[in-house]
């Protein structure tokens, strides 16, 4: 099953790189959505978000998965293989500059860690770990600094969102009810509250940029998957795609009145931004490549 996460603020982007683990860049203030592809290599991207001034920020002969800007814009996160490990071999947390360059591995373990996000003031990621072989449902939560010190478990769960003062988290983890409920809990771990009690799994994807919705995906007991969006409080529950295809969520564009996400329902994901009614759907790939959004800055 295919996950995808995503965030937003206002930060710094850059243009197209060539050559095998490193790029160029030339810095502009825009707002751009960031995503990966594995065509026709595996490589993190950016694009305006009506599709325009698509670029490669960073190229990698291995995997590198789900992007992540630093609030400063400096620094891409993402998760994929260390360098001299056989791709798909492991999944690490792992940081570039954004013209590509001072690549460096911020958590690494024989476990899986995926789904780097930056705390909003920018001193530290989050990060889910998982053991080996792969099962999702026991998965924690960590934070790590950027220097990769300070590597701490924060409790049960996966794909946590940081609240926009950097409070609160929200993440989704296994009851008895469900392979994955949504929760709410304050930074360090504790004050853990259930949002969302169903019998589907629930995957977040972002709070709102003032801090009163949380996007999510939900994936149907069937396989399929839409987003949703509800209050913070757990009430106000609404469906924003219904489409046989898979729809994943990404995050809230930086003025909150836009989602991005990833659909299948051209045949293969591709990149969309709708409005946040569910109101103007549109593809903003458009292309050949299969693309998934995770992030908009």
């Amino acid at each position: 099953m295919t996950r995808l996460l995503a965030v937003a603020c206002v930060a710094l982007v850059s243009a197209a790189t060539a050559g095998a683990g490193a790029g160029s860049s030339e810095a502009g203030r825009s707002e751009s959505i960031f995503f990966w592809t594995d065509s026709p290599g595996p490589s993190l991207w950016a694009m305006r978000p009506d599709g325009s001034n698509r670029h490669r920020l960073f190229r990698t002969p291995q995997n590198a998965k789900r992007p992540s800007l630093s609030p400063d814009g400096k620094w891409i996160a993402f998760d994929g293989a260390p360098p001299g490990k056989p791709p798909l071999s492991d999944f690490d947390i792992q940081v570039v500059r954004i013209n590509g360059t001072g690549r460096r591995t911020l958590a690494g373990s024989p476990a899986t860690e995926i789904d780097a996000q930056w705390l909003p003031d920018g001193t530290r990621l989050s990060f889910s770990r998982e053991p080996r072989p792969a099962d999702w449902r026991r998965s924690w939560i960590w934070t790590v600094r950027l220097d990769g010190s300070a590597v701490r478990r924060l409790g049960r769960g996966q794909f946590a969102r940081w609240s926009p003062d950097g409070t609160r988290l929200v993440l989704d983890a296994p009851t008895k009810e469900s392979e994955g409920d949504l929760f709410i809990v304050n930074a360090d771990g504790s004050g853990r509250r259930r949002l969302l009690a169903t019998p589907e799994l629930e995957q977040p994807a972002g709070w709102s940029p003032d801090g009163k919705r949380i996007l999510f995906t939900r994936f149907d007991l069937e396989g399929g998957s839409d987003v949703y969006v509800v209050d913070v409080d757990g009430t106000n529950l609404r469906r924003l795609t219904r489409h046989a295809a898979r729809d994943d969520a990404a995050a809230w564009s930086p003025d909150g009145s836009r989602i991005v996400l990833t659909s299948e329902r051209t045949g293969h994901p591709q990149v969309f931004v709708m409005n946040t009614d569910g109101s103007r759907q549109r593809n903003i790939s458009r292309n050949r490549f299969d693309d998934e959004a995770t992030s908009w800055r």
